[in-house]
């Protein structure tokens, strides 16, 4: 039997999975695709599930495998995921914990609720514009003007999702696939190389380098445009989850 299930192929979720392991709890942990799954260690206590999950699959999943309770720790910008395993939680009648990542302030920077907005102001202006929005919104990122010609994007390196950016018309030469955080220094080096006048980042707090990129993006000269998180949330930290868990608090 399954003692806890955790979605999330995040920062966080990798470090929760190998605590859990070390604690010899037997866990699943699920993730969106066969990238998210090889950049987990090999445990003894601990499976994976690769592939999404609508609501209905994560029912079938919780009921099948019946565990204490589900830590979600997708993405902060992942809401519908999120919704989806907080509703199969409470009809399955299964305890849900959400892992909350820290959110951190936004300096020299402007700032978008949507997609929408953003890109009319990106479509108000010159210059190269550097993303660091991921696989995601890059299709909405098609509705920039002369997109081909101005938009770099830095994707994870997922066969998937670079296949998609091509499809969309990104040439390959202005598509970077890298697994971060980076640091400051590599951040300035990209934004560098792709002559780049705009950044356009998500406020993914430590986990996902936001300040560094926020930093390299002053030193170039750039101007940061963040897409806002979707909306606050509940829940608990990282630092307050483990140290529940190293207590047998949960």
């Amino acid at each position: 039997m399954t003692e806890i299930i955790l979605f999330g192929g995040t920062t966080e979720g990798r470090v929760l999975c190998g605590l859990l392991a070390k604690k010899g709890i037997e866990t699943l942990i699920c993730v969106a695709t066969e990238y998210g799954e090889a950049l987990l260690p090999a445990f003894d206590t601990v499976r994976v599930h690769a592939g999404r999950l609508d609501e209905a699959g994560m029912e079938d999943l919780l009921e099948a495998e019946k565990p204490r309770f589900v830590i979600d720790a997708t993405h902060p910008y992942a809401t519908e995921v999120s919704d989806n395993i907080c509703a199969a939680c409470k009809k399955t009648g299964i305890k849900f914990l959400r892992l909350l990542r820290r959110t951190q302030a936004s300096v020299d920077c402007v700032t978008f609720p949507g997609m929408d907005e953003l890109i009319l102001w990106v479509n108000e202006r010159r210059g190269r514009v550097f993303s660091t929005l991921g696989i995601k919104e890059a299709g909405a990122l098609t509705a920039v003007k002369d997109y081909k010609e101005r938009v770099w994007l830095r994707i994870l390196p997922d066969a998937a999702g670079l296949s998609a950016c091509l499809a969309a018309g990104f040439p390959a030469k202005h598509i970077i696939c890298m697994q971060g955080p980076f640091s400051k220094e590599l951040n300035a080096a990209m934004f560098r190389g792709a002559g780049a006048d705009i950044l356009l980042t998500k406020e993914s707090g430590t986990a996902g380098g936001y300040l560094e990129k926020l930093e390299a993006a002053g030193e170039c000269g750039m101007t940061a445009a963040v897409l806002s998180r979707p909306r606050e949330e509940d829940g608990l930290t990282l630092d307050v989850l483990i140290k529940l868990m190293e207590e047998g608090a949960v």
